[in-house]
């Protein structure tokens, strides 16, 4: 079965994987294998000694880059080169915050990164931030795909689909009974946001997430206040918990749990955002201040 199509909606992705689940160490090496410039040739992610070199198969490597644009580790440049993104460099770099991966920060804003973009992992966009159900089947996410192809006329095949839903929800819970070695250990397992109760059946856990420390969520946190090109001056607690993207829906944070970290934002921006509670309008209100260099503040934070 095939869906209809036009050039409506070209960004929704459902492929690019190979079926490869994230890997823990795949985003560094794909930094490491940038020039000095931070500059990869597109072509290097086909190249037969790239291939022996790093002990992968072609598809795997065609996997490597997939995430690494997903996660925004990379970035298309022109001439026929990817390149290192400022988030890559600093995170993953030789002089980076967590070249190594070991860092639980790293896994979060990976989280953040894959989960808050519809056009780059089409799939775990929905999973976190339109399914409003505390629990849901591969059954009924894939159903919901499917009506948002067709709504969108984007094609996609039910067996690409199945494949898509399997591969990306493995990176979080292995799937009972599976000795597939992707299914081993699942990067974002550590994240505790899902759980599979049975086969095919899915549960979110919503709750304090204590792993998260404060600044990694108010990096977060920027990240989604800013996007908008007229950033307003302040921004409502139910859309930091309830909107999409943002930080209470990727991280499945309750609202106590908001309401907890946002208290803290006067001390830790050294008044930049505070928190305000007034006739029952509970919002954060910012000064003027740069956002992408707060963000650089926060991310150099959370790993302190």
């Amino acid at each position: 079965m095939n869906l209809p199509t036009n050039n409506k909606r070209p960004t929704l992705a459902f492929s690019g994987h190979e079926t490869f689940p994230l890997r823990q160490m795949w985003l560094k090496k794909v930094v490491d294998i940038a020039d000095n410039n931070g500059d990869i040739l597109k072509k290097s992610f086909s190249d037969a000694r790239l291939i022996a070199e790093l002990g992968v198969g072609k598809n795997m490597l065609a996997s490597m880059r997939h995430w690494a644009h997903c996660c925004e580790v990379i970035q298309e440049k022109s001439n026929g080169y990817v390149s290192v993104s400022d988030f890559g460099s600093k995170i993953f770099g030789l002089q980076g915050l967590d070249p190594y991966s070991e860092h639980p920060t790293t896994t979060w804003l990976v989280h953040w990164k894959l989960a808050q973009r519809e056009s780059k992992a089409t799939t775990l966009y929905w999973v976190f931030n339109r399914i409003n159900t505390p629990t849901f089947s591969k059954q009924e996410l894939q159903e919901q795909l499917v009506s948002m192809c067709e709504k969108e006329s984007k094609v996609v095949s039910l067996t690409s689909l199945s494949k898509d839903i399997d591969t990306n929800l493995r990176g979080y819970v292995s799937r009972a009974g599976n000795k597939h070695e992707d299914a081993a250990d699942p990067i974002f397992s550590e994240l505790n946001l899902l759980s599979n109760d049975k086969p095919g059946h899915y549960s979110f856990n919503r709750g304090a997430k204590p792993s998260l420390n404060k600044a990694a969520f108010t990096y977060a946190l920027l990240e989604y206040w800013g996007r908008s090109k007229e950033i307003s001056n302040t921004i409502s607690l139910d859309e930091v918990v309830y909107g999409d993207s943002s930080p209470g829906k990727v991280f499945k944070l309750d609202e106590d749990s908001v309401i907890e970290r946002l208290l803290e934002l006067e001390q830790l921006t050294s008044g930049r955002i505070k928190w305000t509670d007034t006739a029952g309008i509970k919002q954060l209100s910012k000064t003027d201040f740069d956002f992408e260099a707060l963000m650089g503040e926060m991310l150099r934070k959370a790993y302190d």
